[in-house]
């Protein structure tokens, strides 16, 4: 099987080639989301999706965090959440796949690292993970399928905890609040999520999709229509717009005082 080359994206095979794994490659900023990095892993998820070998996707990040979010301080080349952008198909993909799908969170996340958790079929994380989504922080809105998906996970309360206030969780609550599935140790992470990978690849795998298939159809197009929701909104009213625009200019703000308080020392 070929695959394509990448700057901020890599994919690794086990188990004879039916278990991919795709990880984020951006370990300097804590893996968050560069245009350029979401549209690498839209390419290579739809690569993995479309092999016939390939029967478990496992996703994951390189470094101490699983992935940050947004990238704030990238002025450059803006993130697009137009209806048909990368970042709406990388959604569409995860929601659409019959492929099973694990997250395996190496490490902290925020934003997106934590609302495209509940696309995936399993969730497994290192025990000093946390979770927090700080959208409203930003000026920003609720994306990857999670003003429908939280919701439902954990109750109107505990998501709004979750998105509203911007509230921190750790990995055992995260488990408690059923945004993840299980908690293994640091240093049998990789080995316990790819056992579990192994396990599943060697199912019978028409029974897999099955069944994957029978418990994903009732909340499929609720699914997409929260996606396409969302990234309208965000295209729409939010990203780029002043609300938006003034937290980031703040943050840059604030940044630029650590590091001249840090070179004062």
């Amino acid at each position: 099987m070929t695959q394509a080359k990448y700057n901020f994206v890599t994919i690794e095979q086990e188990e004879h080639g039916r278990i991919a794994i795709l990880k984020y490659n951006r370990p300097k900023s804590g893996n968050s989301l560069h245009p350029q990095l979401v549209a690498e892993m839209l390419s290579a998820l739809r690569w993995a999706d479309s092999q016939p070998e390939v029967r478990i996707i496992i996703q994951t990040g390189e470094g101490k965090f699983f992935c940050t979010g947004m990238e704030l301080l990238n002025t450059e080349a803006p993130m697009s959440f137009a209806l048909g952008s990368d970042f709406h198909q990388l959604n569409k993909t995860l929601i659409s796949s019959e492929k099973i799908l694990i997250a395996a969170v190496n490490g902290p996340a925020a934003g997106y690292g934590v609302s495209s958790l509940a696309l995936f079929d399993l969730v497994y994380c290192v025990p000093d993970a946390y979770f927090f989504t700080p959208f409203v922080k930003w000026g920003m809105a609720t994306e990857g399928a999670s003003s429908f998906t939280f919701s439902r996970l954990m109750g109107h309360q505990k998501a709004a905890a979750l998105c509203l206030a911007g509230e921190q969780i750790s990995a055992d609550e995260a488990e408690r609040l059923h945004l993840v599935t299980k908690i293994f140790p640091n240093d049998k992470f990789r080995h316990e999520v790819v056992e579990v990978a192994r396990r599943l690849a060697n199912m019978p795998q028409g029974a897999l999709r099955t069944t994957k298939k029978l418990m994903k159809t009732p909340v499929l197009d609720a699914l997409h229509e929260a996606n396409d929701r969302e990234c309208a909104t965000i295209h729409e009213e939010r990203f780029g717009y002043e609300e938006y625009t003034e937290a980031i200019r703040q943050f840059k703000l604030d940044q630029e005082r650590k590091r001249q308080s840090k070179s004062r020392l």
